[in-house]
């Protein structure tokens, strides 16, 4: 290998962390996001579901043109593309009060994660390249550590600022994104002999564990997902039932800041975690994802005050913190398990499933809240929950037959 080429590749591989720390996702929209729409733009929590779920399907619709967009331009530019797609949903969220040009930035901001997502084959390819492949888990629990750090000490300050001027942390997205795309610039990916980043498609061998793999996360995740979204206006009405808006806003950002704290430290175990558990880590991870369920509805029947909204806060917490460990788990089994010439196609699947389930998921979350009360759903969450058991379980039966 060519020693320039080296130098590029350690560099990119030295910046990677923080880069895809910082483009995770859009900063302070990902702790304001239900507040801002309910507060500003005056949306209930069916239409914030109706509105989720239309952005996820319409990303649904067009991945097929995403793919052949990221299979002509490559992975470098996808990213860029990407991080682009991330400015103008904040932009258009930010500044539209039309909902449907609302949802168009919803719908950029869910495309935007197809192309970001290929920086994770750009670290693998890397990481392959210098025979360094088994840090990839590390590198990724790296990169998820700083952006639960980030969004920690955001989560910690953003419903002061919120409280200041309800615009201003959507201003301070927009500049981290016009930052992200600057940063972009210094990230390499190594290029194989028989990358196939332009040519025609071809057929993926798709092993069983490759499909278990895709379906857990994408269950787990998704699910995860539309609890937390669904989860933070159960906790803000519930507060806002015995406490003026300012304090409840004040009640609610304090636990999104402690669950933020959670999400740092299960980054800062993940490995330990993975080390010690092995296959058995998403057994695990599906229980305290049923637990946090099973705490926000124990804690909203209480209601009792602080004593109910302490209990579903730390339900919220658990939710954060089983949220990366999955990610992490899920995708560095994934690309342990396909061949490098198939990553690109492997990857996007695992995250189309995610969102056709989310968006499914957020489909019938607005439909039920029309009908019924948001506990009523979160019990149905829960229930589905514990039926994951059986595809976890049999997921990490497969990977331990695989060490073996």
């Amino acid at each position: 290998m060519d020693e320039n080429i080296k130098r590029k590749i350690e560099l990119s591989n030295k910046i990677y962390p923080y880069f895809a720390g910082l483009t995770e996702d859009l900063m302070f929209w990902a702790a304001i996001n239900t507040l801002f729409l309910t507060t500003v733009k005056n949306l209930t929590a069916s239409q914030i579901s109706l509105l989720s779920a239309v952005a996820v399907f319409s990303s649904i619709i067009l991945q097929g043109v995403v793919f052949k967009i990221i299979k002509r331009i490559g992975n470098i530019f996808s990213v860029r593309l990407g991080l682009v797609l991330f400015l103008m949903a904040a932009t258009a969220i930010t500044f539209s009060n039309d909902i449907f040009l609302i949802a168009t930035g919803e719908i950029l901001y869910h495309l935007a994660f197809f192309f970001t997502s290929m920086g994770n084959v750009i670290l693998k390819r890397n990481l392959k390249a210098v025979n360094k492949e088994e840090n990839f888990h590390k590198i990724c629990s790296k990169s998820n550590f700083i952006y639960a750090t980030v969004t920690m000490i955001i989560s910690f300050v953003v419903g002061f600022i919120f409280n200041i001027n309800k615009y201003l942390p959507m201003i301070l997205c927009i500049t981290v994104c016009v930052l992200n795309i600057f940063l972009s610039g210094f990230i390499y990916e190594y290029k194989y002999k028989d990358d196939e980043s332009v040519k025609p498609e071809r057929k993926v061998n798709w092993k069983k564990i490759l499909i278990l793999i895709i379906v857990a996360y994408g269950l787990l995740y998704a699910t995860l997902e539309t609890v937390q979204e669904n989860g933070k206006i159960f906790i803000q009405y519930y507060f806002e039932d015995f406490l003026e808006i300012n304090k409840a806003t004040i009640c609610l950002t304090v636990i999104i800041a402690f669950s933020r704290i959670l999400r740092v430290l299960s980054n800062l175990l993940f490995n330990k975690m993975y080390s010690k558990l092995k296959n058995k880590l998403i057994v695990l991870l599906n229980f305290l994802l049923l637990s946090a369920l099973v705490l926000t509805v124990v804690g909203n029947i209480v209601s009792n005050g602080m004593q109910g909204g302490i209990i579903m806060g730390a339900g919220f917490c658990i939710l954060l913190f089983v949220r990366d460990p999955i990610m992490i788990f899920s995708k560095t089994e994934l690309l342990n398990n396909c061949d490098t010439k198939d990553q690109e196609r492997v990857l996007h699947k695992f995250n189309l499933f995610r969102k056709i389930v989310a968006g499914v998921l957020a489909l019938s979350v607005s439909a039920l809240l029309l009908k019924v009360k948001m506990i009523i759903v979160m019990l149905l969450f829960g229930a589905l929950t514990a039926l994951y058991f059986v595809l976890t379980f049999n997921l990490s039966s497969v990977l331990a037959k695989k060490a073996m």
